[in-house]
């Protein structure tokens, strides 16, 4: 959550243990002092990552688990639009009734005097009724006393623009609801109706178009039961699988990481209109996993390999893949041109009709540096944020085709009552607490499966397209950057328009969403709690305990916790966003995992790291419940 600015602060504490009592003691008669004895010190450090932290790297931002509850995120004027599918009727033109605009100050008596007597050719006398209208603004609806075919109401049309004092005659015609998904979270993805997703819902919503994710895998995740595909780990070298072994026929991401896979696989094809999670960008495709890199990297022969079993190209030593993929998701790159083994394999899948997306990179720099997004026969993808802008930390250049919503946390996108990080929202998974979860990245890999999931709900319409009339639709229904790129010429044909990708014709631009500037951040409070032994609650002792308030010029900022005797530690921190001195529910939140213990002789640990997340009553301190968090504020409000 990006913090809002906050009233009061509690002011930094300044504890330490006490000192022991000073003893004096005889030798040989004369009064000496003996000092007291040294206590061990020791300290504890490592870093707070906090939400809205940047993800070019390995980071994990806003976590959001099935289940939790936000507080005032999801109200009811967001549930205001029906989530109903629109019917095979919207649109359609409502036989015998026609929506009539008039030169100023004619009257409703005259027009309808008029209208009434009016014979038509080939139709006769209508019959127009008045219906209702708008007098100040000459816009009326009139309907036919008798039934009219086609071709009878093009006549009327006709008839009817023509009469003395009507500027504009349309059919009348029935309009429903966009097709909102219900999804818990889906208010948070700011990223769909940023690229026009709901109007291009309203036209469809997805067929059984397979979409390959060529990533780091996959782990199971309940708003991926049902869209995934049997896949295949293509890692060939034990010592860098992450998994014990070879090539094999299980792509699932075994971690520690950010869940790349995952979170990419979400964005093209979460199950939507589910009422739970988040929504995808398809609601009908197949997505077929192919572990081709670890958590850090891969390596491009894996990734050479993945791709073309993907297509369903014979590979050695593997089986033919049975559901061959029409799109093929790539967030994945690296500096270098692209090689003649990448030239290949996509030419060879483009020729097929096989559409290749690959992410464009995220180091701000010419994307004709860095491959495979700098091969032909595919669709480069750089990253919009929330802004419309390009994000700053996109590649750019002619080599770019298209952009689609990458996020940038440092913008902060309102909720209801809520500010939360500019960042794409999607599947992911906790490895703390080896549980499914949800969570905000950034990045082209975050763009690109948007452009993968728009280009499968093109192909479920239109089957016939070849990659190239793709890729030529993209780019001609895009919507220009023009000075938002902040690069010449370097955004491509600008951000992907899925209303307009379906219609086969640019729509006028919509509306920016307009963003919330990240707020000044509030300082994150970092603690040592001091747990008593022998007591049959969880209880701490305060004047052991210690605590450090942090600057706020980074998302990811260290921190030492000095001064510490020996004995068990809880390290956690927070935010206290509304400086009240209590941890809120919502309020940025973190803890260890694991008592830290100080042993008794002069040590540092190290790596002690910590991940702000929203406190949540349900998800915290489920061992003792309230202890923890009444703890953190009586610490902070010490030395007011």
């Amino acid at each position: 959550m990006v913090p809002t600015p906050a009233a009061r602060r509690p002011s930094p504490l300044a504890l330490g243990a006490a000192l022991s009592v000073l003893l004096a003691a005889c030798d040989g008669g004369t009064g000496t002092t003996n000092p007291p004895p040294a206590v061990p010190r020791s300290t504890i450090s490592g870093t707070v990552t906090l939400p809205g932290a940047e993800v070019a790297a390995l980071p994990t931002t806003r976590a959001l688990r099935p289940g939790e509850v936000l507080r005032d995120a999801y109200g009811q004027p967001w549930r205001v639009q029906s989530a109903a599918h629109a019917s095979p009727q919207s649109g359609a033109a409502i036989p015998g009734e026609y929506v009539i605009v008039t030169r100023p100050g004619l009257s409703a008596q005259v027009l309808t005097t008029a209208l009434s007597a009016l014979v038509v050719p080939t139709v006769g006398r209508l019959d127009l009724a008045r219906v209702g209208g708008a007098p100040a603004v000459g816009i009326w609806l009139y309907r036919a006393g008798r039934a009219l075919d086609a071709a009878q109401s093009a006549q009327v049309l006709r008839t009817l623009a023509a009469q003395p004092g009507v500027v504009s005659v349309n059919p009348n015609r029935r309009l429903e609801p966009l097709a909102t998904p219900n999804d818990t979270y889906y208010p948070a993805q700011w990223h769909y109706p940023a690229m026009n997703l709901p109007e291009a819902w309203n036209r469809t919503t997805g067929r059984a178009i397979t979409v390959a994710v060529v990533d780091t895998g996959i782990v199971a995740h309940p708003d991926l039961a049902g869209q995934v595909l049997p896949g295949m780990d293509f890692i060939s070298d034990p010592a860098q699988s992450g998994d014990g072994d070879g090539i094999d026929p299980d792509p699932t991401d075994p971690g520690p990481g950010e869940y790349h896979g995952t979170h990419v696989a979400g964005t093209v094809a979460a199950r939507t209109n589910n009422g739970v999670g988040v929504a995808g960008v398809d609601w009908g495709a197949k997505l077929l996993p192919v572990r081709a890199l670890n958590s850090a990297a891969g390596s491009l022969s894996d990734i050479l390999m993945g791709v073309l079993w993907a297509a369903g190209e014979t590979v050695d030593g593997v089986p033919v893949n049975p559901n061959p993929a029409r799109v093929i998701n790539l967030s994945v790159g690296g500096a270098g041109e692209c090689t003649a083994a990448e030239q290949q394999v996509f030419t060879r899948l483009a020729a097929r009709g096989i559409v290749t997306v690959v992410a464009a990179g995220n180091d701000n720099v010419d994307a004709s540096t860095v491959s495979p997004g700098n091969c032909a026969d595919v669709i480069t993808v750089g990253a919009a944020g929330p802004d419309g802008r390009r994000a700053p930390y996109s590649n750019y250049g002619a080599r770019i085709d298209v952009l689609a919503p990458g996020g940038n946390s440092s913008l902060g996108v309102t909720v209801g009552a809520d500010t939360y990080p500019g960042g794409v929202l999607s599947t992911s998974f906790d490895d703390a607490t080896r549980t499914s979860r949800y969570a905000f990245l950034d990045g082209t890999s975050m763009a690109a499966p948007h452009v993968s999931g728009a280009v499968a709900l093109l192909l479920g319409q239109e089957p016939d397209l070849t990659a190239a009339q793709v890729r030529a639709r993209l780019k001609a229904t895009a919507a220009p950057l023009g000075s938002r790129c902040d690069v010449a010429d370097g955004c491509g044909a600008g951000l992907v328009d899925a209303r307009a990708l379906l219609v086969g014709s640019p729509a006028t631009p919509a509306p920016t969403p307009t963003p919330t500037p990240a707020a000044p951040r509030v300082p994150p409070i970092v603690e040592a709690l001091y747990i008593r032994t022998g007591t049959p609650t969880l209880e701490f002792d305060y004047a052991r305990s210690t605590s450090v308030r942090l600057p706020v010029d980074t998302l990811t900022p260290p921190y030492t916790l000095s001064g510490l005797e020996s004995g068990p530690y809880v390290v956690a921190a927070w935010q206290d966003l509304n400086g009240d001195g209590l941890v809120n529910e919502g309020e940025p939140y973190g803890a260890y995992p694991d008592p830290v213990t100080v042993t008794g002789t002069p040590r540092d640990l190290t790596e002690i790291n910590l991940t702000l997340g929203a406190y949540s009553v349900q998800v915290a301190d489920v061992k003792a419940p309230g202890a923890l968090r009444d703890a953190l504020e009586t610490l902070a409000r010490a030395g007011r």
